[in-house]
């Protein structure tokens, strides 16, 4: 994913893993729910990720930097493992 998407998607697939009952034990770089706090800030970005919105508030960003590399790579390691665990094919957005 180009670093430029990397926010957005993070952010994005956060809010809906938050919405649909947070990490769990999943984030295994950090002790259990460590992240789940950290990523609850990202709310702030909820507006940020509907299609054609305006530059993240400076909430966002502060929320977005506020989060440890830890968690950031957990979530992200989540979120790409979704599609093979709900047995559909992987999302390629390079198009």
């Amino acid at each position: 994913m180009a670093p430029s998407t990397f926010p957005r998607a993070l952010l994005a697939v956060s809010l809906v893993l938050l919405v649909v009952g947070g990490l769990g034990p999943a984030a295994e770089a950090q002790p259990p729910g460590r992240c789940v706090p950290q990523l609850n800030r990202l709310l702030a970005c909820r507006a940020y990720l509907v299609p054609g919105a305006a530059d993240p508030s400076a909430d966002c960003c502060s929320a977005l930097s506020s989060i440890s590399r830890d968690c950031a790579c957990s979530t992200m390691g989540i979120i790409n493992s979704l599609p093979s665990r709900c047995n559909i094919g992987q999302v390629n957005c390079s198009a």
